[in-house]
């Protein structure tokens, strides 16, 4: 079952696979994952939605305080030393900083605690409405109160209720339609993983490399997920899941690199050998999964995968 949509979203529950049996999945998201798709494995449903619709991610809790960006357009942000809004012509001379992919709250390029002006780069795809500067005035259980500005013209400003909710992981907000009440993500309850494009860093080069990568996040409030390559799809069983693999609840334990490039042949091969057993924390269901291919007839963008549940 598919549900697409721009921002919104649509839900039709079906019927949860028979243990034992195995579910293959094809999901289109475009050669340069135009889309991405929120999926639930207990009930095989997808939801789509556009990967560049929203800029700001906001930790959805009542007690949550996190802001995060759209790594997948190639966003940062640039703490500035300034508590007002203030005009400028060279957003470049900033020091940006960007998102760790684990997610973790002192890993991130905004820091919720901070009195001081951000100045946001929505990325490359923005040759207009490409910088703003922000101001995060307060943090309740109910709401995320902020206010933001233009870098030409900053004393057109602008205030922001954006409301928490406490069914959900994140709730957002784009620059570019700032009255739209995003709600686009399915309850937190209702997806297991969600592919995206985001931001991951290689330090290990010199200079680092900075790369927008085609990947997933889990719903660290719903799975934790073991990757593991020891063992073959075929064996996996709920003891060898249990017994045999670790676990872990970071946003990216899933990541990007079940896929691998194939520079003679130009596509994306699946790492069919890279297995991931993913467990629910509230439910008695483990699910052993890898993927099968990255591509559909030569064009890349259609992760194909299979999964069972174990037990």
């Amino acid at each position: 079952m598919l549900t697409l949509t721009s921002c919104e979203k649509a839900e039709v529950p079906i019927k949860l696979p028979p243990r034992g049996n195995t579910s293959f999945v094809s999901i289109t998201l475009g050669k340069e994952f135009e889309k991405q798709a929120f999926y639930n494995l207990k009930d095989s449903q997808i939801t789509l939605v556009d990967n560049n619709c929203w800029d700001l991610a906001f930790e959805a809790a009542p007690f949550g305080t996190k802001i995060t960006l759209n790594g997948g357009k190639d966003m940062y942000a640039a703490r500035t030393n300034s508590k007002t809004f203030f005009k400028t012509d060279k957003p470049d001379t900033f020091n940006y900083k960007w998102d760790a992919p684990c997610g973790c709250f002192d890993s991130l390029a905004i820091m919720s605690n901070s009195s001081f002006v951000y100045i946001i780069d929505r990325g490359y795809l923005y040759t207009t409405d490409r910088y703003f500067q922000i101001k995060l005035l307060s943090i309740y259980n109910t709401q995320y109160y902020f206010e933001y500005a233009s870098l030409t013209n900053p004393s057109i400003i602008t205030q922001k209720l954006v409301d928490k909710n406490p069914k959900k992981i994140n709730v957002y907000f784009s620059f570019s339609t700032p009255y739209t009440n995003l709600d686009f993500e399915p309850n937190k309850e209702d997806w297991d993983f969600c592919f995206l494009k985001y931001r991951y860093v290689f330090y290990e080069t010199t200079p680092i490399t900075k790369y927008v990568v085609k990947g997933i996040f889990i719903n660290t409030s719903k799975i934790v997920v073991a990757v593991d390559s020891n063992q073959k799809f075929e064996a996996i069983t709920p003891t060898y899941a249990n017994e045999k693999c670790k676990y872990s609840s970071e946003r990216d334990a899933m990541g990007y690199d079940w896929k691998v490039y194939n520079f003679t042949t130009g596509q994306y091969n699946a790492r069919t050998y890279v297995n991931y057993m993913i467990k629910d924390k509230h439910e008695d269901f483990t699910y052993k999964l890898h993927f099968l291919d990255f591509n559909d007839n030569g064009i890349k963008g259609t992760p194909k995968f299979e999964y069972v549940l174990l037990k």
